[in-house]
């Protein structure tokens, strides 16, 4: 494949922003640079945390859970990421849970964790692209007479993606000449869709990790629950450290909860911590059963996932780009609220893109619609029984 001299800067290195940049590379473009925010490195919400607790350490998922696998073009990224030991297929056993019933097991589902954290499979994308960590790119500017895109004190670009939503994506393209993109990009947060608008809409999610000195003999390593503050319970020991006796554990709340309970994401007052680290453990020894006074945790953090899922989807080709001013956007609430859904949406930008460079003019997506999309609090997991991965040998 012969390379060209083109500039891409991608704003975001979650997955979809990883994934466009190394398709670009693929189909030719291989001047794409990739800039995160993370402090620990790029992944977005594909991100865990090593903990040391007690003179050892543990991992955390602390946003995305598990992945599914169900489109053949997500399959060849996973088989990829399978050959670099970056993932593997989660053998615990997953349920529904609700207060006072019994575990109700899941059926016809193949969940994939990272190998070392989810964090293990942004990092493995991250080696094939080019990306400046820990960098805010406060201004993008797009110049009608050069036909570049200013990038902060970064330089000049033939193109721009934007690889991320929120209110930092929608203040970043407020100004800068691009309307019908900023649009697209306008915010609200809600825990259930509001009627009658065209407006992204995303909810937000209080996640704890919690570990305990010892198992809790819980017949379960990750659930779904029904209740009022906890739709979710990880076991992270599960995961990743079968040998280790202290249990490690993500509770996730409910979308309700998360707004009931919202405060500056930045600022989160130490009385807020307090109260629903309290009320989420409340939750999970609710539904689980777990003794609270016998089994104390040796550990707590919670944090505040402010702009976690999509409640609503645009409903079109899986990304945008504007043919005129050479910019795009990926993500998954161009697909579908979940990994695969990100990859995806990378895959088709960055295609897009290269055509635009061969001279298709063309714009895609800037009159689509937003569509609502029903899923778990932690995403959405499309299934296809045909499609189950067998790892190679």
């Amino acid at each position: 494949m012969s390379t060209n001299t083109s500039t891409v800067a991608i704003i975001g290195g979650g997955i979809s922003g990883l994934v466009c940049a190394a398709r670009l590379s693929q189909l030719g473009l291989t001047n794409s640079v990739v800039f995160d925010t993370g402090n620990n490195g790029p992944g977005g919400r594909c991100s865990s945390r090593n903990i040391n607790i007690a003179g050892k350490d543990h991992e955390f998922d602390h946003a995305v859970q598990f992945f599914t696998v169900s489109d053949p073009r997500f399959a060849k990224i996973v088989s990829f990421l399978h050959s670099k030991k970056a993932v593997k297929v989660w053998t615990g056993k997953i349920v529904q849970l609700k207060k006072g019933a019994e575990p109700i097991q899941v059926k016809n589902l193949q969940p994939f964790i990272g190998t070392s954290g989810m964090q293990s499979v942004p990092r493995c994308l991250s080696s094939l692209v080019r990306v400046v960590e820990n960098n805010w790119v406060s201004s993008v500017h797009w110049d009608s007479v050069v036909k570049k895109w200013k990038v902060d004190d970064h330089g000049w670009f033939d193109y721009l993606v934007v690889a991320h939503n929120g209110k930092c994506a929608d203040r970043l393209m407020a100004d800068c000449g691009v309307p019908k993109i900023h649009d697209l990009l306008k915010v609200k947060f809600s825990p259930v869709l509001l009627p009658k608008t065209n407006v992204m809409q995303l909810c937000s999610l209080w996640v704890l990790l919690v570990a305990f000195p010892c198992t809790l003999g819980l017949t379960f390593d990750g659930a779904f629950v029904e209740h009022g503050d906890v739709s979710w319970l990880g076991n992270n020991t599960s995961k990743y450290s079968d040998k280790n006796c202290m249990e490690c554990w993500t509770v996730i709340s409910t979308k309700n909860f998360g707004a009931v309970h919202k405060v500056p994401q930045e600022h989160i007052p130490p009385s807020k911590e307090k109260e629903v680290t309290h009320l989420l453990l409340n939750g999970f020894a609710e539904v689980t059963g777990w003794n609270r006074k016998n089994r104390t945790p040796c550990f707590t953090r919670v944090q505040l996932w402010g702009a976690a899922n999509p409640l609503n989807v645009l409903q079109g080709e899986g990304c945008v780009f504007q043919a005129s001013h050479n910019i795009g956007i990926c993500g998954d609430w161009l697909v579908s609220p979940c990994v695969e859904g990100a990859a995806l949406s990378g895959l088709n930008l960055a295609e897009v893109i290269s055509k635009h460079f061969k001279g298709e003019r063309r714009d895609v997506g800037l009159k689509n619609h937003l569509v609502p999309n029903e899923s778990k609090a932690i995403g959405a997991f499309p299934t296809n029984k045909s499609l189950v991965f067998k790892p190679a040998v």
